[in-house]
């Protein structure tokens, strides 16, 4: 992996970035902007859709635009454009335009996101790509510890619209980092894209390879944007604690992730993305289950444990699965339709379990729908395990 270094890093900073403090750091700020906004849950919710529905769209330019634009130019610049609107939130106490420029954030955070996952699966060896993956989501693990510390470190400090001040400190590291990404980015990485290759949507979609992972990676689009988008804000309303306390747990979630990704990867290298996939969702399953029920306090910890050490391994083992079943040279492509499908369920979910909470006054049946959710992936990952291609 040496030779790879600088990239893998420079990759890690990415998405660290991109999803990492643009999405994940968005759930530790929610119950301060929603206090500041005076907005209901349900509209908070909407603000983390409008992201969602921003992602969505941004995925149908991410195949055209890699092919037409060098890798490191279009990481650099969506991120540069993600950062602005980021900042552009911090302006105005409206959720309306506040849920609009956080919709433009998802779009080119979509983009970078995708593109660094595909660039990586071109430039890595197949017999190395399930570590070097697993390494570089690691990004999400250190951006979930940092924003656990650090946003209840400025609350401290800041007694008004204190989530405007963490969200700049968020907007200004992104636009750092797109500043490394187009310095240290290879120039060549799409490569592949330039080779001829056959690709249609048609041919696509009547392959049952394709709809086993987009399942998959349709369960993860509910369940885990739910996890991260209301962990904190559950925990404090069910078990009356403190941000500070909230983002402990929050911090613990994303260390695991740091120890579990690269493990993981390499997992999938030995076993399979699909036998690894059944661990994943297991784990998954029971830290839903843990919020689901009236679980002592001490619980939390192994629902924190649990869903750190399984989620963030996830993309990288849809990467994985998509080179394999369909060639490194369509994995921009097939991946892309795939994670419109993914997007579809992270859209629909802030929302509908925000509403679900103004119903009922507990997020307990929404983790409890997503627990099943999980172990009925898991049940589908030992199904598909069985076939020829892992």
């Amino acid at each position: 992996m040496k030779p790879y270094r600088t990239i893998l890093l420079s990759s890690l900073l990415i998405l660290f970035a991109c999803l990492g403090l643009g999405r994940f750091g968005f759930g530790m700020i929610l119950p301060n902007l929603e206090q500041s906004l005076s907005i209901s849950t349900t509209l908070s919710g909407a603000i983390g859709t409008a992201n969602f529905l921003g992602y969505f769209v941004g995925i149908f330019f991410v195949s055209y635009l890699y092919k037409r634009i060098e890798a490191s130019s279009l990481i650099a610049s969506t991120l540069l454009l993600q950062a602005l609107s980021m900042g552009c939130m911090t302006l105005t106490n409206t959720y309306e335009i506040v849920a609009l420029f956080y919709a433009l954030s998802g779009f080119f955070s979509a983009i970078s996101n995708v593109a660094i996952m595909v660039y990586i699966a071109h430039i890595i060896p197949q017999e190395k790509r399930g570590k070097a993956l697993g390494f570089i989501i690691t990004g999400f693990g250190y951006a979930i510890i940092f924003s656990g510390f650090y946003v209840p470190w400025i609350e401290t400090w800041v007694q008004t619209n204190a989530w405007k001040i963490s969200w700049n400190s968020f907007a200004f590291l992104t636009l750092l980092i797109a500043l490394i990404a187009k310095l240290t980015l290879t120039s060549n990485a799409n490569f592949a894209q330039k080779e001829e290759t056959s690709f249609t949507i048609k041919a696509t979609i009547f392959q049952k390879a394709f709809w086993k992972i987009t399942w998959i990676y349709f369960v993860f689009g509910i369940t885990y944007v739910v996890y991260i988008t209301y962990f904190v804000y559950a925990v404090m309303d069910k078990y009356a604690i403190d941000i500070h306390q909230g983002g402990n747990f929050w911090a613990v979630l994303g260390l695991m992730s740091l120890i579990s990704s690269p493990i993981l990867g390499s997992l999938a290298d030995k076993i399979g993305g699909y036998k690894t996939l059944i661990l994943v969702y297991s784990c998954l399953g029971v830290s839903h289950m843990i919020l689901a029920f009236d679980t002592p306090y001490s619980f939390l910890i192994f629902s924190s444990v649990l869903f750190g050490f399984s989620a963030w391994s996830i993309p990288p083992l849809i990467t994985l699965l998509t080179s394999i079943h369909f060639g490194k040279h369509k994995t921009a492509q097939v991946f892309s339709m795939i994670t419109i499908i993914f997007a579809i369920g992270q859209a629909i979910a802030p929302v509908l379990a925000g509403y679900m909470y103004d119903l009922s006054g507990s997020f307990n049946t929404v983790f409890f729908i997503c627990m099943v959710l999980c172990m009925s992936a898991a049940l589908s990952a030992f199904i598909f395990s069985k076939s020829k291609q892992r």
